[in-house]
């Protein structure tokens, strides 16, 4: 809770000033408090007031080209990323890893990530040549953590131009990895040397081996890459697994339904404990990004011939934010690959529903995968209670 400001002596507040009467520098305030507070159509409309005011400033064209990107406006936020690039070239390596993530063409895409690596790293050289504090003061301590905080941040670059890398030969056809296998190896070393405890660089390693066809020790190591973050749940005793996915083989990643309904309820209640939630918080700050665990469970699906932990990791995607139709496309595929018919379905209405409420077009290619998906689920349970019935007579 924040300090109280005085009342003025009437008692009443001060009324905020209009925002035409706002300078460029505050509109651009106000938009980064909005954007955080996820106050998105707030954090809009100051962005662009700020950038009509001042339209060439480089730090409103870099951060509102950010927020675009985040909020999944992907062509807008290529503009504006594209024009702070072209007006500052040699400084602000983040509006090139940007453009590296949303540009369609990959060649374009590994140029981008490139000169965000290089502009990193001459920042990076021109840190370590400042004078060294005392050993043991203040400063110093400081310092080693500014350097670990860029070391890291230069290690999931690195990983960015690996992907990259990988990507673009996945586009050029059969036969181009050979042409870049030597570089993603060593970048992504690299990345392991300067920042051991990510699990960025291994996972990209995984894809490396995939793409190589040595699917067993891919997934051997995105299992390494996992053990640095993934928590398993304790595995469920055969009579849980029964109520939970009915006789024969237990849910995959339970039943979905049931799942949004158990946190609908939590969301109701009280917290009987602000310790426990706190503690929960604060594992949180320590996983990986959303899209980097969406990646995870992606990876083991294709890899690993049980579920189980791509359910986890989907269903605690899903704890953070059930508006997204991917995560739920996923979870069905992942139920129906476990067995769990019933609950592959109710994965995929959750997931249609969402769609609807966002009200994207039936020609996306989730919505229209979700649609297909419950289709033929439909037709597989109506088969099997056919089948059952036969049985029974």
């Amino acid at each position: 809770m924040g300090v109280p400001k005085p009342k003025s002596k009437s008692g009443k507040k001060k009324p905020a000033r209009p925002p035409q009467q706002l300078t460029a520098e505050e509109h651009f305030e106000n938009a980064e408090m909005a954007f955080t507070m996820e106050n998105f159509d707030q954090a809009a409309k100051s962005f662009r007031r700020a950038l009509d005011m001042e339209p060439e400033n480089i730090e409103y064209l870099e951060g509102y080209g950010s927020f675009l990107a985040e909020t999944g406006q992907r062509e807008e936020a290529v503009v504006v990323l594209q024009r702070a690039a072209a007006a500052q070239p040699d400084e602000g390596f983040e509006k090139f890893m940007y453009l590296g993530q949303l540009v369609e063409d990959p060649a374009e895409a590994e140029s981008n990530v490139r000169k965000g690596v290089s502009i990193l790293r001459a920042y990076l050289q021109q840190h370590a040549q400042e004078p060294a504090p005392a050993e043991g003061s203040e400063e110093a301590e400081e310092q080693a953590m500014e350097k670990e905080h860029l070391d890291a941040t230069l290690a999931s670059c690195l990983c960015a131009l690996a992907e990259a890398l990988l990507h673009k030969a996945q586009a050029a056809g059969e036969g181009a990895l050979a042409g870049v296998e030597g570089e993603v190896e060593s970048t992504l070393n690299e990345a392991r040397g300067l920042s051991p405890d990510s699990p960025e660089p291994l996972q990209a390693l995984a894809s490396l081996r995939q793409q190589q066809g040595k699917d067993e020790e891919a997934l051997q190591v995105l299992r390494q890459s996992m053990a640095l973050w993934f928590k398993p749940a304790p595995e469920e005793s055969d009579e849980e697994a029964e109520e939970e996915g009915g006789e024969g083989k237990p849910a995959a990643g339970g039943s979905a339904k049931k799942k949004k309904a158990e946190a609908e309820e939590e969301d109701l209640g009280s917290s009987d404990s602000d310790d426990d939630e706190m503690e929960f918080d604060s594992d949180d700050d320590e996983l990986p990004s959303y899209e980097f665990r969406f990646e995870t469970a992606k990876l083991l699906l294709e890899l690993d011939e049980s579920v189980e932990a791509a359910s986890q990791v989907l269903e605690g995607l899903l704890d953070e934010n059930d508006q997204d139709p991917n995560v739920w496309l996923l979870l069905a595929m992942c139920c129906q690959g476990g067995g769990d018919e019933e609950g592959a379905l109710g994965a995929v209405e959750e997931g249609i529903e969402v769609c609807k409420r966002l009200g994207l077009p039936k020609e996306d290619d989730t919505y229209a995968g979700l649609e297909a998906l419950q289709e033929g689920l439909q037709t597989l349970l109506k088969e099997a209670a056919k089948q059952g019935g036969k049985e029974e007579k």
